[in-house]
C-alpha cells in the first residue's frame, strides 16, 4: 500500500485521549482526508477493505472513499461502498459506510437495490443513514423507495429524513405527499417538509426556464 494512504489510516484510526479537536491527530487526519483528490487511492482501498479485520480501518476507507468520490465525481468509489453494504454486519460501520455514499454523485443507471432494502432495516441508525444515502442520485426508483416509505412511517425522525432527501431529489409528483407535513406539530417535521417543497419548486421553474 501507498506509504502517504497507510499513514493517512493509522492517524484517522489511532486511538487517543484529548479533550478537544486540535489537540486530536484523528480529527486533522479525517480533515485531510476531505480534501483528497487522488484516484490512485481507490483501488488500493478496494483491496484493503476485502481483507481488513479492522472495524475502526474500514470506517476510515469508507470515509476516504466518500471523500474521493465527493471531489472528483469518480462512480469507481461508489461501486466500491455499494458492493461493501452486505458484508457490513456492525451498525456503526454501515452507517459510515452508507454516510460516505451519501456525498458521491451517483448515476441513474448504477443500482441501488442494496440501499433500497435497508429502508426498512430495524436498526434506525442504519435505516437513517441508508435514507440520506440516497442524496446524490438521478435515480426515479430512489425518489419511488423514499416517498413510499414516506408513506408507510410513522417515526417523526424518518419523515424528516425523508423530507431532507426529497429536498435534494424529489420532482413535483412528491409534493402532494410532503404537503401532508406542513401541518405537523413537529417542528422538525413541519420545517423539512416546508423547505423541501421549496426546493423542488425552485428547482422545477429553474428547469423550466432553461428550456
Amino acid at each position: 500500500m501507498n506509504s502517504e494512504l497507510r499513514n493517512l489510516l493509522d492517524r484517522m484510526t489511532v486511538k487517543e485521549t484529548v479533550t478537544n479537536s486540535d489537540q486530536s491527530q484523528s480529527w486533522h487526519a479525517h480533515r485531510e482526508a476531505e480534501r483528497l483528490v487522488d484516484n490512485t487511492y481507490i483501488e488500493e482501498l478496494d483491496v484493503l477493505l476485502s481483507v481488513s479485520k479492522s472495524k475502526d480501518e474500514r470506517r476510515a476507507a469508507y470515509f476516504i472513499l466518500g471523500a474521493i468520490g465527493a471531489n472528483t465525481g469518480a462512480v469507481r468509489c461508489a461501486e466500491i461502498l455499494l458492493k461493501r453494504v452486505d458484508f457490513e454486519k456492525d451498525k456503526y460501520v454501515l452507517s459510515s459506510l452508507l454516510d460516505s455514499f451519501s456525498k458521491i454523485d451517483k448515476p441513474a443507471d448504477i443500482s441501488l437495490d442494496a440501499i433500497f432494502r435497508l429502508l426498512d432495516e430495524p436498526r434506525w441508525l442504519v435505516r437513517h443513514s441508508a435514507i440520506r444515502s440516497l442524496r446524490n442520485t438521478n435515480s426515479p426508483a430512489a425518489e419511488d423507495y423514499i416517498l413510499a416509505h414516506l408513506l408507510k412511517t410513522d417515526s417523526p425522525f424518518d419523515v424528516t429524513y425523508c423530507h431532507s432527501t426529497l429536498n435534494q431529489i424529489g420532482s413535483l409528483r412528491s409534493i402532494p405527499q410532503i404537503s401532508k407535513s406542513v401541518g405537523s406539530r413537529k417542528r422538525d417535521v413541519k420545517i423539512s417538509a416546508e423547505a423541501a417543497i421549496r426546493s423542488i419548486q425552485m428547482r422545477n421553474d429553474k428547469s423550466s426556464n432553461e428550456l
